[in-house]
């Protein structure tokens, strides 16, 4: 069911009128999930110690002390407890929490943001089968590995088959690019898990599996950029302009001019009046929409994060596989 609003855009100009559609929330989302971000720097291991203390905090209010404490203790003294390990505890801990643990950036329910009321999505599967098998093998490294090279190898597949068919087979969206991102972000710390875990007994191959990993990272970069040009002209597509009605008009021009913007894949639209000089040239709603999309797609903060993810990720290889810090209670 879509919505429609009515505003008076003061700032007639493209920026103004950006501005103006993201207040209302008529941008979709196609960002990383916040949840995944926390954990994929190379701070991760203190951030779990924040949740967790967090949470017993939350448990004492709401009377989970003792099945909170079990699960600490179950955890405490996992190895690698960084990157999706600490992604994984956290998780864990929520489940333990349960229905307490509610916050809308908690772990427990970063897929349900991600894919929402998607009815089968490979992605998603594979991605939840991995937070299952990692949980069960924190404490045994070899089997951590297996599974972690077994379904990334998985994961990697079906985001190729996503990529090609948003780029290839007319399956573009906002739903689909959201799918891709997070995927295309857990599997690359996926990547550096596996090269963290094979780097615990000798460094002797640290740069191939440094050199692997960034590599990858590389590839989904250029990836985003063709994905993200592709995605630039479906916008294109779905957002419209439409100039409905032109009221207090004379001789010279009109004085105020309404338009109204709808976007026919998030189902919303805009209605706003902008105010002009009575004397100037009367302005246009469609020569005002010339220019949206493209400084949308420049001025859009979530873009500009998903670029800065996969970048900073290559930055940050090296200290990210170096990490092998331990989950204390």
């Amino acid at each position: 069911m879509g919505t429609s609003t009515s505003h008076e855009l003061d700032d007639v100009s493209t920026a103004g009128l950006f501005r103006l559609a993201q207040s209302v929330d008529m941008m979709p989302d196609i960002g990383i999930d916040a949840t995944l971000i926390k954990y994929s720097g190379t701070d991760s291991a203190a951030v779990l110690r924040e949740y967790s203390n967090h949470l017993r905090i939350l448990s004492t209010a709401n009377g989970y002390v003792d099945k909170l404490g079990s699960t600490l203790i179950s955890y405490s003294g996992a190895v690698n407890s960084v990157g999706l390990a600490a992604l994984v505890i956290s998780f864990m801990l929520d489940l333990a929490m349960r229905p307490a643990a509610t916050d809308s950036g908690d772990t427990l329910n970063m897929l349900r943001r991600v894919f929402a009321e998607e009815k089968a999505s490979d992605v998603r599967d594979s991605m939840h089968e991995y937070m299952k098998r990692l949980g069960m093998h924190l404490r045994d490294p070899v089997k951590a590995l297996e599974d972690t090279e077994r379904l990334e190898k998985q994961l990697s597949g079906q985001l190729t088959r996503l990529r090609n068919s948003m780029l290839h087979d007319n399956q573009m969206s906002s739903r689909s690019m959201k799918h891709w991102v997070n995927g295309a972000a857990f599997h690359s710390q996926m990547l550096v898990h596996a090269a963290r875990l094979k780097t615990t007994s000798t460094n002797s191959d640290f740069d191939v599996y440094l050199n692997s990993v960034r590599a990858a990272v590389d590839m989904y970069r250029n990836d985003l950029r063709d994905l993200l040009n592709k995605y630039k002209d479906y916008k294109r597509s779905t957002i419209l302009m439409d100039e409905p009605l032109r009221y207090s008009c004379v001789k010279y021009g009109c004085k105020d001019v309404k338009c109204e913007m709808k976007d026919d894949e998030t189902k919303t639209s805009l209605n706003f009046l902008y105010y002009i000089n009575f004397w100037e040239f009367t302005p246009n709603c469609y020569g005002l929409f010339t220019d949206y999309v493209n400084y949308m797609f420049t001025d859009w903060n979530q873009i500009k994060e998903l670029n800065e993810y996969f970048t900073n990720l290559k930055d940050n290889t090296r200290e990210l596989i170096k990490q092998h810090d331990t989950f204390n209670v």
